[in-house]
This record gives C-alpha cells, structure tokens and sequence, in this order.
C-alpha cells in the first residue's frame, strides 16, 4: 500500500481521474468503423504487436491476453507472457527483486525495434 501512496499522492486528480476513465472507456471496437466488433477491430492492427501479460497477473489474465491475441493478425503478433510472481506489477525496474523481469522486457523491446517494419 505504502508503494501505491508514495506513487500517486503527488499526481494531479484530474490525471488520475482521466486515466481511470480511459481504462473504464478504452474500447477499440466502439466506433462506425467496427460497430462494436472486437474480432474486426483487433484484426484491423497494422503494427507489430507484443503482447507480454505476467503469467501471476489478476487484472489482465494471461488467458484474456491470448485471447485477445488470437484476433490480431498472427504474422505480427508476439505473445511473450512474463514468468514472475510480482503479477500486475512485473517487470518494473525500480522494484528490488525484479531485475530478471525488467532484463526480460528490456531483450523483448530491443527485439521488437530490431525487427523490421511489417
């Protein structure tokens, strides 16, 4: 808890308000082109794309994330789930104990800018 106050207590309210919207709002689907269509939306995804969920998280399941994965474009879609314990909070290189997973995501970027363009 202590991580969460020392990480928000300074953020501006209308920031933090804007960003919850975002994630309550955020459908990609929600507009004439796709009408709501998930499937046509995601499938419409032109850039490459690595999907890396942790493999503990609770608020976004790997199972969702593969899901979800399995209607983008498959020649441009990486799914390189995060073997960790820290769940939704994998990966972060300011947290002790997490360096295998932030070196983990740091060898995926570096492989995504290196590949070439789709």
């Amino acid at each position: 808890m202590r991580s969460y106050e020392a990480g928000f207590s300074g953020s501006n309210i209308n920031n933090l308000f804007s960003q919850t919207r975002t994630w309550q709002h955020g459908d990609a689907a929600a507009n004439d082109e796709f009408g709501g269509d998930l499937r046509k939306a995601l499938g419409a995804v032109r850039a490459r794309t690595y999907l890396m969920p942790c493999t503990t998280d609770r608020y976004f399941t790997l199972e969702e994330v593969e899901q979800e994965a399995a209607l983008l474009p498959a020649d441009r879609t990486v799914l390189a789930p995060i073997v960790s314990d820290w769940g939704h909070r994998a990966g972060d290189p300011s947290r002790p104990g997490q360096e295998a997973d932030a070196a983990f995501l740091r060898g995926k970027v570096a492989e995504l800018l290196a590949a070439p363009p789709p």
